[in-house]
């Protein structure tokens, strides 16, 4: 429970502060997507926020698993 907690909530403020400067500079009407998939600008951004979460929640689970292989090597 703890590393989870140690990868969701960093990530999760990464995502917030990743999704407010995404979006304080592109409108998500003006986004065009690939086929006709039509998001209001609240669909946009709660994707947006699940997108940089992912990543973010990604790239630390990556750190703990590359630390923990690390310190596993050293003993």
């Amino acid at each position: 429970m703890r590393k989870a907690v140690v990868i969701l909530w960093p990530s999760f403020l990464f995502a917030g502060l990743g999704t407010v400067l995404f979006f304080a500079f592109i409108d998500p009407v003006d986004m065009i997507f690939v086929g006709p998939l039509e998001l209001g600008q609240r669909a946009a951004y709660t994707f947006g926020f699940f997108f940089f979460w992912a990543l973010a929640a990604g790239s630390s689970w990556l750190s703990c698993v590359l630390a923990q292989g690390t310190n596993d090597a050293a003993r």
